[in-house]
């Protein structure tokens, strides 16, 4: 299933880069998870196209690359599903506060 058809994409503000490295780096990051169709810059603004829904282990590299960059965690709420929530909902994690904080 192609992003396209399965219809998912974060929208996000790009990070704050402090060095050509560091932007690199991020970017091979995302696009060494394997959910990742591409990334596409708008504006400020990185979008994020997926190719099907993250596995758990995909989803733990989404949370780690958005914490890590400080970027706006909350559109990763939208990849909650009842496979996941039991422990992507866990209120002691460190992403819990920052991923649902506004839901």
């Amino acid at each position: 299933m192609r992003a396209k058809e399965y219809g998912m994409q974060i929208r996000v503000e790009a990070p704050i880069y402090f060095s050509q490295n560091d932007e690199t780096v991020m970017f091979d990051w995302l696009g060494r998870i394997g959910v990742v169709e591409d990334v596409i810059g708008e504006g400020r603004d990185l979008i994020i196209r997926l190719k099907q829904a993250p596995t758990d282990n995909q989803l733990r590299d989404l949370l780690a690359l958005f914490f890590r960059y400080q970027m706006d965690m909350t559109p990763l709420a939208a990849l909650r599903t009842a496979k996941n929530e039991s422990w992507f909902s866990d209120q002691e994690s460190y992403w819990f506060d920052k991923v649902f904080r506004e839901i």
